[in-house]
C-alpha cells in the first residue's frame, strides 16, 4: 500500500512539472507576443505621424532658402526619425560651394530645421587652366569667375590650383604657397581686412606682402607668428591717418615691432 501511495505521489508531481513548464512556455510566449504588438504598434505610429511637413532654413544670405531645401535632398512626407543628419549636411556642402557649415536639427513631430554658415567673403586665384575662380577663406574652391566679376575682389598670387572643383579644397603643386596663402587667409578672417585688402602675394614663402586699399604696402614676412602680426597690423592701422600712404614693415627682421616707412 505504501508502494501504490509513492507511485502515485511520483505521478502527481511529474504531473506538476509538467503543467509549469507548459504554463511557463505559455507565459513567454505571450510576453513574446505582447511586445512584437507593442513594437508594431510603434513603428506604425513612426511611419503615421512623425513625417516631414516642414524644412526651415536659417543664415542664409547667398542661397534662397527653396535652394537650401533643394539641395538637402529633403522632402516632405519623409520619415523624420529616417534622416540622416550627416546625410544631409554633406549634400548641401557637397551641392552649394558657398556652404561653409551646417547643422541640421530635428524638431517633433514633423520639423526639420538647417542652419547653415555661408562664406561671405572670397579672393581670386588662378588656375593651371588660365581661368579665375573665387577661393574661401578657408581654402573652399567657390566658382569660376571672368571680368568685372572677378575684379570685384582681392586677388591671391604665387600659386595656381590645379583642376578646381566647386566646393572641394584647393590643390596646388606649390604646396607651400599655398599654406602660406591659407595661413594669412586664416588669420584675417573676421577682421574686416578683406574689405580692404587688395591684393595677396605668396610668391615667396618667406617675403609675403599685401597691397592694403591701394594705400599701404603691407610686408608680413614668412607666416610665423601670423595672428600676432594680423592684430599688429589692426593696431598700426587704427593709428594712422587716412591720408597717409607708405610701407608698414610687419617682418619683426631686428625687433617685434613695427615700422611704418612714409611714401
Amino acid at each position: 500500500m505504501a508502494t501504490s501511495n509513492s507511485s502515485g505521489a511520483r505521478r502527481s508531481a511529474a504531473r506538476r512539472r509538467r503543467n509549469r513548464r507548459i504554463t511557463s512556455g505559455t507565459g513567454i510566449g505571450s510576453r513574446l507576443l505582447v511586445t512584437l504588438v507593442v513594437v508594431a504598434v510603434v513603428l506604425l505610429s513612426i511611419a503615421i505621424f512623425f513625417r516631414v511637413r516642414t524644412v526651415e532654413v536659417r543664415g542664409n544670405s547667398i542661397y534662397s532658402a527653396d535652394a537650401v531645401i533643394e539641395a538637402s535632398g529633403l522632402h516632405e512626407g519623409d520619415n523624420l526619425l529616417a534622416v540622416n543628419k550627416s546625410a544631409v549636411a554633406g549634400q548641401l556642402k557637397a551641392r552649394l560651394p558657398y556652404v561653409e557649415q551646417v547643422r541640421v536639427s530635428r524638431i517633433l513631430p514633423d520639423r526639420v530645421v538647417l542652419e547653415i554658415r555661408e562664406n561671405d567673403a572670397a579672393f581670386t586665384v588662378r588656375t593651371d587652366g588660365g581661368e579665375t575662380w573665387l577661393m574661401s577663406f578657408s581654402g573652399t574652391m567657390l566658382e569660376k569667375v571672368t571680368g568685372a566679376a572677378a575684379r570685384e575682389h582681392p586677388a591671391v598670387t604665387g600659386f595656381t590650383v590645379t583642376s578646381p572643383v566647386a566646393g572641394q579644397p584647393a590643390a596646388s603643386a606649390e604646396t607651400e604657397n599655398l599654406a602660406a596663402a591659407l595661413t594669412v587667409l586664416s588669420a584675417m578672417e573676421g577682421t574686416g581686412l578683406a574689405d580692404r585688402i587688395t591684393a595677396l602675394d605668396v610668391t615667396r614663402t618667406f617675403d609675403l606682402t599685401m597691397t592694403y586699399s591701394d594705400q599701404y604696402q603691407v610686408k608680413l614676412g614668412s607666416s610665423d607668428q601670423m595672428e600676432y602680426k594680423i592684430q599688429y597690423l589692426l593696431a598700426v592701422l587704427d593709428q594712422l591717418s587716412q591720408y597717409q600712404t607708405g610701407t608698414i614693415d610687419l617682418t619683426f627682421e631686428e625687433e617685434k615691432v613695427a615700422r611704418f616707412i612714409p611714401q
